[in-house]
């Protein structure tokens, strides 16, 4: 393997001094523009790379943002992924993604490494587990921005950026009441999970004005125990599912195909995200829509403008249902 190229290698093929290379490379001297030019090229050449760890450590301006998500896999969070990367991309950023697999000892763990690699600000959606932010002090102490996105936990300290949870269920609930809806189930993730409470707690607005109420409340804390869990829970009374999200949505719809109950003639079923799976099910999902892409930049452009100390533009992120074979 050919060793890599330094400031010093580029020195000496042009007979200029380091720090003559050092500045120029840095933008900081552009006066001789022939000798710039000569620079860059010999750059290129013997493909020099700029150390950004050791410019980060000089300088506390990594280039690096780090992003702390419960599970990488989830294709929600690759949506959010990108459009995160669409921001960082254009100002020059790069990401370290980490994945702490709902456990709040590793997702503290992982804080601590990304303290340890420099990073200038972290964006981060907590585990089901994590019930306050203290963890996160270190970190901000050290003058380095934290920005919450869709798993937040509410407080006066760092940014939350998340859709409107509540008004996303209570204006789904709505339009399945006018679809005739009778009979109500709220089927969760993590009962913890400050966006379930959000959720569940626009259903039962709705349907509180409505002179109705519901008629369980179920959590699915593993996808695979979906069918065991409704087979506990579920009985013929029931018209009308709403789901904390489309994973477990499609997992009900499953269920009742497995079992030969009619979706939407017995039981309507809604999710919450509009995957791109919702295209796919049997029948095709009803969801409500989540702007994942413009959640990510959102969540980007805050945490850059308080790490740059530049206003932020405000971004609107709504709501809206789709409405697919799934629902009445």
């Amino acid at each position: 393997m050919s060793k890599i190229a330094t400031i010093k290698d580029v020195a000496l093929a042009l007979g200029v001094s380091t720090s003559t290379v050092s500045r120029i490379l840095n933008g900081k001297n552009q006066s001789n523009q022939e000798l710039v030019e000569k620079v860059h090229a010999v750059a290129k050449k013997l493909n020099y790379q700029v150390n950004t760890t050791a410019r980060g450590l000089r300088t506390s301006k990594s280039g690096l943002i780090g992003i702390i998500v419960p599970d990488i896999s989830d294709d929600f969070f690759a949506s959010v992924f990108a459009g995160i990367e669409e921001v960082t991309e254009a100002e020059g950023y790069n990401l370290l993604i980490c994945q702490s697999n709902e456990s709040k000892e590793k997702e503290q763990q992982l804080v601590k490494s990304l303290i340890a690699c420099n990073v200038e600000g972290l964006m981060i959606a907590v585990t089901q587990e994590t019930e306050e932010t203290s963890f996160l002090d270190d970190f901000a102490n050290m003058g380095k921005k934290v920005v919450m996105f869709d798993r937040v936990i509410r407080q006066n300290v760092y940014p939350v950026i998340e859709t409107n949870d509540f008004d996303g269920t209570y204006n789904a609930g709505k339009q399945l009441i006018d679809r005739g809806g009778k009979n109500f189930l709220y089927v969760g993730l993590f009962e913890s999970l400050e966006n379930n409470r959000q959720r569940l707690g626009g259903y039962e607005a709705v349907l509180k004005e409505n002179s109705l109420k519901l008629q369980g409340t179920v959590y699915v804390e593993d996808l695979h125990r979906t069918a065991q869990i409704l087979d506990t829970h579920w009985n013929e009374s029931i018209d009308t599912i709403l789901c904390y999200n489309d994973m477990i949505a499609a997992e009900t719809l499953a269920y009742f195909n497995e079992r030969g109950l009619k979706v939407p003639e017995q039981v309507s079923v809604c999710g919450f995200d509009n995957r791109p799976l919702c295209r796919y099910t049997h029948p095709t999902l009803t969801s409500v829509v989540q702007p994942t892409k413009r959640l990510g930049a959102l969540a980007t452009h805050t945490l850059l403008g308080l790490i740059n100390e530049t206003d932020v533009e405000p971004m609107e992120l709504e709501n809206d249902l789709i409405v697919r074979g799934s629902t009445r």
